[in-house]
């Protein structure tokens, strides 16, 4: 929520808290340290909660204030900046306050630094599957900087390893984002640093799935059997959960149609479902609970592999479970479905069904920034064309051509 959404400016803002235009200013953009009075102002003023929940700082028991306020601004900037309050008025001031956070003078790396960069990696997780774009790539990009300067500084083993998977986490969800931006070549370089740190943490789920996003870019590359190759050195990890696996063999299943291997992505969605049919993980990690494991997503994955195969009624099935499941937040991927459903429709003559979910995708597709789903949206436009729905299509492109212009 920013400051400017709220029609809240920065003199009325300054008159309501009783502190100065000038030093407000300077706190957005990173200039002045963020105290707890600060915090309170924009509360009160934006109307929300900041919830820096993820970083707690010491507090002397009688005030129930910080009692190191240095110490509160290098424990608690990232999880106030996550709940929007200080960095309010715009993405700009939020990404130098990330950018210019280097821990400078920490001697020691202990389980709040680590908590920071878990905190921005789920918040920037959030963000992207909502809608991506340069808002969520510049948080992510300062938060990183920051995550790999700490791993220069001292600390113990099991901080260590924590801390190298929630960088691994946070560089896969960067460089996927620069994936769907279209830099395929730099999107390898970030997601190799990310299966690195992955590697030297405990997660062996993540590190697989860093490999799934890095066997996707290989494809789309134009080596689709090198992406089944990553896919099958993460499989022999017998580490992975059987949640992460299915996912594995859904993915698998769609490199093998763009391989033209119909018979092994068949078999991939096969021991895709054969995992899915096993006792599942007790608890899975925040990141897994968000992609991996939420509701739906193995049918959109499933779904999108079943389509790639010509499995058209399996895939409608797939797919319309995966809609009537996915969470309000995995806008990208219901996208991503709900394209393919409309195509299924009026591959299958259902000129209805194929208006209602075209139209519906368009909707959804509103501020959405993403390289994938607008090739996914062209696709499905000259789909309608094709099938004799010249109206529609027509209706779809102009409604296409005035979002990119807004």
């Amino acid at each position: 929520m920013s400051r400017l959404s709220r029609g809240v400016s920065l003199d009325g803002l300054a008159k309501s808290t009783g502190m100065s235009k000038g030093h407000l200013s300077r706190v957005e953009r990173g200039q002045r340290e963020v105290t707890p009075a600060v915090v309170r102002s924009y509360q009160e003023a934006l109307g929300v909660v900041v919830a820096a929940t993820h970083c707690v700082a010491a507090t002397n028991t009688e005030s129930g204030l910080p009692s190191n306020m240095e110490d509160m601004k290098r424990r608690s900037l990232l999880g106030i900046i996550a709940a929007a309050s200080v960095g309010a008025a715009a993405m700009e001031p939020l990404s130098r306050l990330l950018d210019g956070f280097e821990g400078r003078g920490l001697s020691r790396v202990g389980i709040a630094e680590v908590q920071a960069i878990e905190a921005a990696a789920d918040l920037y997780t959030r963000m992207d599957l909502a809608h991506g774009g340069g808002m969520a790539v510049a948080m992510a990009r300062g938060s990183l900087e920051w995550g790999l300067d700490l791993l220069d500084k001292p600390m113990n083993q099991p901080i260590r390893e924590r801390l190298s998977s929630a960088i691994g986490l946070l560089a896969d969800r960067f460089g996927w984002a620069i994936y769907d931006a279209g830099d395929m070549s730099t999107a390898t370089k970030v997601l190799a640093l990310a299966l690195d740190n992955s590697a030297r943490g405990a997660d062996r789920d993540l590190r697989a799935h860093v490999m799934l996003d890095l066997s996707t870019v290989t494809t789309d590359s134009g080596r689709p059997a090198d992406g089944v190759e990553i896919l099958r050195m993460a499989l022999g990890d017998e580490r992975v959960s059987s949640v992460e696996r299915a996912n594995l063999h859904a993915v698998a299943a769609r490199h093998c149609a763009a391989a033209h291997d119909r018979r092994a992505g068949l078999r991939h969605v096969e021991l895709a479902e054969e995992a899915l049919s096993r006792p599942q993980q007790a608890a899975a990690p925040e990141w897994a609970r968000r992609i991996t494991v939420s509701p739906g997503h193995h049918d959109s994955a499933l779904g999108l592999a079943l389509f790639a195969l010509d499995e058209d009624r399996r895939a409608h099935e797939r797919l319309s479970s995966a809609l009537a499941r996915l969470d309000t937040g995995r806008t990208r991927t219901g996208l991503r479905c709900r394209t393919r459903l409309a195509i299924l429709n009026m591959r299958a003559g259902d000129r209805e069904g194929g208006e209602r979910e075209s139209r519906r995708a368009v909707q959804d597709a509103m501020g959405v920034r993403s390289r994938r789903v607008s090739s996914d949206l062209a696709t499905m436009v000259e789909c309608a064309r094709t099938h004799g729905m010249g109206e529609l299509a027509d209706e779809l492109a102009r409604s296409l051509a005035q979002q990119a212009a807004a």
